[in-house]
């Protein structure tokens, strides 16, 4: 694995001017990819990533169902895309943790809301193109 161009991937994650959504794709009932955006939050490098929906939606049904997922970053003109799987959690520390305060605008019960979860998406893959330079690797055997 690259240690450069990993640290420039996450450097681009990070940065939340540059990188406010990203593309989440899930497998819907029919066994086809679904895409949508989502905005991470609490992300601090490609191998974790965290972000929010809501529990009555299709991302969240259909993970419970299937839970491989990938994830796809635009940054400028660098990419990041991310293949992996992904959980729905419903504990309050990490809604907690996560909670930003525009969400008020779709969870109107705050924090405690119970339509408030958390994705989180661990890499087990990843193809980067970052500053004109490319990178493949797993992250699990």
């Amino acid at each position: 694995m690259n240690a450069s161009i990993v640290e420039k991937a996450n450097q681009n994650i990070k940065n939340i001017k540059g990188c406010h959504k990203a593309y989440f794709g899930v497998i819907d009932e029919a066994g086809f990819p679904s895409v949508s955006t989502v905005s991470p939050v609490n992300t601090e490098n490609i191998f974790e990533v965290y972000f929010t929906t809501n529990a009555d939606g299709n991302k969240a049904k259909r993970l419970q169902k299937n839970n491989k997922a990938s994830i796809c970053y635009c940054v400028n003109d660098n990419n990041i895309t991310l293949v992996g799987e992904a959980e729905v959690l419903t504990d309050q520390e990490t809604k907690d943790r996560c909670w930003m305060d525009w969400f008020i605008d779709h969870y109107t019960g705050g924090k405690t809301d119970p339509n408030y979860v958390v994705i989180k998406f661990t890499t087990k893959r990843a193809s980067l193109w970052i500053d004109n330079e490319g990178a493949e690797f797993n992250t699990s055997a």
